[in-house]
Formats: structure tokens, sequence, C-alpha cells
């Protein structure tokens, strides 16, 4: 062994490597990638030893020195963002750089960085869309919406934040989050939202309004499951809705306000909720045109 480690390092050190020209920012974006992706090194067992580690050394030294000329020629990171879109009558799921977790309710889009540089978490939103942040004290995670922007650093609450509405709906489960109106550049937010709590801004008026509610069936388009305590037959059809992408109409205005408990905890499907509230309610049920009827 060290008569071949001899014979290796007496070669290097006779060694001269011709500099070749080539492209810094290619090689060091290939670099990155080489790094992010787990490194596979074949070894053949027929192979003479001599070459095997001549092989090896040779590689980490031109590893090394590429490195280190890369790293000194290091070109400024430029941020590359992702866009994802959920596809009608589906819900998505993203993982973020962070870890952080993102559904997306049918339609709506989320545009995030591919990773996360600098003092910040930034992303923006399109729609509706359930985040649980990964907390970062050092890196707060912001949601930039049409109308106002959410300021976190690790809890749970749902948007409903389409670019064509008035309205911008924040719902509270977990945690804090601080809410600043789109013009607001101070450390100061306008709204503080404890858990159980709701915020609706108004665009058109630029006001803001926040009540306590309750949030049970605030992410039911998530988890599939209901809990209905005194909601009327109109608050139901909407969170059902909400959930299973399709329109209801109530074609009565008495039955609208019917109320009712319940709690669909099962995964049941929309058919099946629909034929148990029935049973009360005593309604009919027509689909046409992939609309649902209630007279």
């Amino acid at each position: 062994m060290n008569n071949n480690t001899d014979k290796i390092e007496d070669l290097l050190s006779r060694t001269r490597f011709k500099s070749l020209p080539f492209n810094e920012t290619e090689m060091y974006e290939l670099l990155n990638e080489r790094i992010d992706k787990p490194l596979i090194i074949s070894y053949f067992q027929k192979d003479n030893n001599r070459w095997k580690y001549l092989f090896v050394a040779a590689s980490l030294a031109l590893l090394i020195v590429l490195s280190i000329h890369l790293i000194g020629n290091e070109p400024k990171q430029t941020l590359v963002y992702y866009e994802t879109t959920a596809v009608p009558d589906a819900k998505t799921k993203i993982i973020l750089p962070d870890s952080s977790v993102v559904w997306l309710n049918a339609n709506a889009c989320l545009r995030y960085p591919r990773e996360f540089l600098g003092q910040q978490r930034e992303v923006e939103i399109n729609g509706e869309a359930f985040f649980e942040i990964r907390k970062d004290e050092n890196k707060p995670f912001i949601v930039q919406s049409d109308g106002i922007n959410i300021r976190v650093l690790g809890t749970s609450f749902n948007v409903v934040a389409p670019k064509s509405s008035d309205i911008v709906e924040v719902t509270l489960l977990n945690g804090c989050i601080a809410l600043f109106k789109e013009f607001n550049r101070s450390e100061i937010a306008d709204k503080i939202l404890h858990p159980g709590q709701r915020a609706l801004f108004h665009k058109s008026s630029n006001k803001m309004e926040v009540s306590d509610i309750r949030t049970e069936n605030s992410i039911s388009w998530v988890t599939r499951q209901f809990i209905f305590k005194e909601n009327s037959l109109e608050e139901i059809s909407a969170e059902l809705e909400r959930a299973f992408h399709v329109k209801i109409h109530i074609e009565n205005e008495t039955m609208k306000k019917h109320t009712f408990n319940a709690d669909f905890t099962d995964n049941e499907t929309l058919d099946e909720i629909l034929s148990i509230l029935q049973i009360v309610a005593r309604y009919k049920i027509e689909k046409r045109k992939g609309e649902i009827f209630l007279k």
C-alpha cells in the first residue's frame, strides 16, 4: 500500500494540467446541482487497485481546484420562481423549500421561489390556500395577496384571496399572524390575528374587520371533515361547494334558513352528506349539467 501511495504522489507531483476554457456560470450551476444531488461512485472489482486510487485522487484534486476557482468567481445568485395552479375540481399539496406545506383549492395559484434567500420567505397567492408554516424566528414568512400581506413566523391559517373578488379573507387556526395593508411600509401591522379569528379586508373601501368565529370547517375543503352546529342549510351548502367544487342551488328561501347539527368525519361523499341531511330537511335532489338543485 505504501509503495503504491508513493508512486501516486510522485505521479501527481509530475503531472501538469492544461487550463481549458469553460463557462464559469454554467460550471458553477453544475457544481451546485451535483452538491444538491447524491453522489454515486461505482467501483469495479476487476480494476487494478493502483488505477483505482489514482482515479479517485485525481478526481478529488480536480473537484477541489474547480470548487476553489468557482467560489472565488461565484456569480450573483438570482431567484428562480415557480408557479403552481391547482386544476379545477381538485386540490393540490405543495411542500416549499423550507418544508412548509401549502394546500391549494381548485384554480388557486401559488408563486414561490426555488429557495428562500435573504431575510424573508415570500410567496404570492391568488385564490384559496391553507398554509402550515414551519417556524423560523430569524426568517419571517410573508404571504402576498391582492390587497394585504400576511406576516408569520410559524402557524397555520387559511386565505381566500382571488383577484376577481373585492374581499380577502384570512382565518387563523394556530399561532399569531400580522396583517399589513398593501401600502403599509411600516413595521406596525394594521391588525393582529389570534386563533379563532377571521379578518375580512375590503379592497374597494380599504377597510378591515376582525371577528371571532368557529373554525371547525375553515379547512374542511382540505380534510373533508365537517362539524355543523346550528348551521343553516345555506351555510352548509356554501361549505360543501368549497370542498367538493360544485354549485348547489336551494330553490326555497325558507329551506335556506333551516338549521342542522351534524358531524361528518369519516370522509363521506357529497351524495352521502346530502342524503343524510335530506332525511331531516325533506328536500328533493336533482342534478343538472353538473350542478345540484335542492327543491
